[in-house]
């Protein structure tokens, strides 16, 4: 019988507030609803968005490279308001850097886009330790509410002028400070979260107690050497995505479609939230009901397919006019939205297993997360620059584009690494498939080594995945599928999978 993930008022509030935060990052630096009008506005958004993004970034990688002293920082209680406050402030100040005459201008943009990455980054960590403590059943909730919340708010932030849009733009951080604080207070209360004070106190006792070089056991171990490996592969992949998506995004927007202004922009927008939500609630669905790998990867091939067509829609609109942009622009919002969705679910559930280095892990991933737009949107304007809006323009970007998406999906997050992703979120059914495995383990006495390799085996794993999963040779592996065998009486792979499954598992004490 599949599980049915009921959402509750926590989960949506902590998705509410991931979505007015993200809708923040949409409002001050993907239009010009804060500047319309003004004579520099155009470059005074470029300016403050290079120094924020390329601040938030390395307020990330300072972060992780200094995590025990950034946790401290983010869960004193001061934090909490001063790092929404500070970018609420600086939201406030940004249209007021064109108003400031030469020189004092530039000075003011540089302060201000400063303030907005180092405090938003520092934000952003938060968000990701509260995710990391949640299931993932309340985690894929959380982040389809934020995702479907994020393009519903920036769509109605287009129709507004330019000062009560700012005002609405600095309203977000605020509302999503709150909305995060009284949601995991919520889904404490419930028992389906931690609080943010007593994961750092977990945190801080698991290094102590394994070590620099290893990672804590819970149910799936991970190694210091694999947890490096795959941090390293989500903040490639989640780098070369973004460039893409926003290579091409500077161009759809070039393309005409800021043109068409007011409610026709909105209504762009507006399109594109109403496919991300279809396609989200979808994805969230499938996980939550997942029970095969194959799920996962099936999963994984629609958004990467998903991308890729966003990406070569982008002759439609040079062949037939602006208008034509407008849908490819909504479906390359919305495989963004999705693929968003998706990174949060998987980067959460690798912190949650890695509670001494989740902020390390969060921090360089995210990192990542926010250069490879920056370094599509220098792409994309060079393009323009160069070649304008012509069939030579985008044959460059859809090139480079698509051959990032497939870099990422084949070679920096492949199939193999999602499979071990996986093995990590904290889903129901897979702790009672550990149990089971667990008190077989007990009962038939077999070593720490043959329990990983028995797992494996359970979980229909040939010998080439073990190999690699637990870097054995194959006749090291061999020997202990012989082994596992003879303490448990069976002769196949089928067997042991059927003897799990008609395990039954350990009665709650009462």
């Amino acid at each position: 019988m599949q599980h049915e993930h009921t959402p509750t008022s926590g989960e949506l509030m902590v998705g509410a507030a991931l979505g007015c935060s993200t809708a923040w990052v949409s409002m001050a630096f993907k239009s010009m609803g804060l500047y319309a009008g003004m004579a520099q506005g155009e470059s005074t958004l470029d300016a403050v968005y290079l120094v924020s993004i390329i601040s938030v970034a390395l307020t990330l990688l300072v972060a992780g490279a200094l995590a025990q002293e950034t946790e401290k920082l983010i869960t004193g209680k001061a934090s909490i308001w001063a790092l929404p406050a500070a970018i609420a402030a600086s939201t406030l100040a940004m249209p007021l850097c064109t108003r400031l005459p030469a020189g004092a201008d530039i000075t003011a943009m540089v302060a201000v886009g400063a303030i907005s990455g180092v405090a938003s980054g520092l934000f952003l960590i938060r968000f990701g330790v509260s995710f990391s403590l949640l299931s993932t059943g309340s985690c894929i909730t959380a982040a389809a509410t934020g995702t479907i919340a994020a393009s519903l708010l920036f769509a109605l932030f287009l129709l507004f002028d330019p000062l009560p849009a700012c005002s609405l733009a600095a309203s977000m951080p605020l509302f999503a400070a709150v909305l995060l604080a009284f949601g995991m207070h919520v889904l404490a209360d419930q028992g389906k979260a931690e609080s943010i004070e007593s994961a750092a106190e977990q945190a801080r006792k698991e290094r102590g107690k394994e070590g620099p070089e290893q990672m804590p056991r819970r149910e799936s171990a991970l190694s210091g050497r694999e947890l490096d490996r795959l941090t390293l592969q989500l903040a490639l992949c989640s780098a070369l995505i973004g460039f893409s998506n926003e290579a091409v995004r500077t161009l759809y927007v070039h393309m005409g479609v800021r043109d068409v202004g007011g409610v026709g922009y909105a209504a762009v927008e507006g399109g594109g939230a109403f496919v991300a939500t279809v396609i989200v609630v979808g994805i969230a669905l499938a996980l939550a009901n997942m029970k095969t790998q194959r799920m996962a990867r099936n999963i994984y091939h629609f958004l990467i397919l998903l991308l890729v067509n966003s990406v070569l829609l982008l002759l439609v609109p040079v062949v037939y006019g602006q208008r034509a942009a407008l849908i490819a622009h909504a479906l390359n919002s919305a495989s963004y939205a999705c693929f968003g969705m998706f990174m949060w679910t998987i980067l959460a559930g690798v912190c949650n297993r890695c509670p001494g280095q989740r902020i390390r892990t969060f921090a360089f991933v995210r990192a990542s997360w926010a250069l490879g737009p920056l370094a599509g949107v220098v792409a994309g304007r060079f393009v323009l620059h160069q070649l304008g809006i012509s069939v030579e323009s985008a044959m460059p970007i859809i090139g480079f584009g698509v051959l990032a998406i497939l870099i990422a999906s084949g070679f920096a997050f492949s199939e193999t690494d999602l499979a071990r992703a996986m093995d990590l979120l904290p889903i129901r059914h897979k702790r009672r498939f550990r149990e089971k495995c667990a008190r077989i383990a007990a009962e038939h006495a077999l070593s720490d080594r043959e329990s990983q390799v028995m797992v494996l085996l359970a979980k229909g794993r040939n010998l080439p995945y073990i190999q690699d999963e637990l870097l054995l040779s194959k006749s090291t592996v061999s020997t202990h599928r012989q082994h596992i065998y003879a303490k448990l009486d069976i002769h196949s792979q089928q067997e042991l999978i059927d003897l799990v499954q008609n395990t039954e598992e350990k009665p709650a004490a009462s």
